[in-house]
């Protein structure tokens, strides 16, 4: 029932979804996982407030429940308090099955506090965890882009090639680029496929690019 409420808000019917979740959870009050697909839902559409009062009811009712304490650390990582969300994801890396959903999670909460090293670290753990995910997979690489680990990187994303995904297309053409081999192809068809998106990562990447240049100069 969760995922149908889930796949429901994915399509875009937030207040459908959000009043079934509600309805769920009256039907069956003593379940942690009904108020922990509505807590994602909240946090989707940026109700923090709503979202932070019902993770505090719900782990009063339930302490310990492990898809709480990931929403508590989505939550917190939605309103950019990035070291509290690791204090949650943390707790998580050794629970199956958020095990993976938290390392990508802690990757990105590294990531955001310049602390690119370890982001990396948790990034290849969860990719290590589950290789079908592209998400972890296209983290993984764009951090040993920005790196300089241009091989790795394009290494990294061979298996997503056929996805034909614009993130991946460039992110991949970038690193043909980095390591001295023609990367324009995957760079046309990215920027093909999805215009806006391929500017944005192109700013992205002059901002990395600039960043590490004075770095070397210091």
């Amino acid at each position: 029932m969760a995922d149908s409420m889930i796949a429901q808000f994915n399509r875009g019917d937030h207040d459908a979804a959000i009043q079934a979740a509600v309805q769920a959870i009256d039907a069956k009050p003593t379940d942690p996982k009904r108020y922990a697909t509505l807590a994602t839902m909240l946090i989707g559409i940026h109700a923090y407030d709503e979202a932070s009062q019902l993770i505090l009811r719900a782990q009063g009712l339930f302490p310990g429940d492990r898809e709480l304490t990931y929403d508590a650390g989505l939550l917190a990582y939605a309103q950019e308090n990035y070291l509290l969300a690791t204090r949650y994801f943390k707790q998580l890396t050794a629970a199956h099955p958020l095990r993976a959903d938290a390392q990508y999670m802690l990757a990105l909460c590294y990531q955001q506090l310049d602390q690119p090293q370890l982001a990396l670290a948790f990034a290849l753990t969860a990719h290590e965890a589950d290789r079908t995910r592209v998400d972890a997979a296209l983290l993984a690489a764009e951090l040993l882009l920005a790196l300089g680990v241009f091989d790795q990187a394009g290494a990294m994303l061979t298996p997503f090639l056929k996805m034909k995904d614009a993130k991946v297309l460039f992110t991949y053409g970038m690193a043909q680029v980095g390591a001295g081999r023609d990367g324009s192809a995957w760079l046309d068809a990215a920027k093909a496929l999805d215009p806006a998106g391929y500017d944005q990562q192109a700013k992205q990447v002059r901002d990395i690019a600039g960043f590490l240049k004075a770095q070397a100069h210091e």
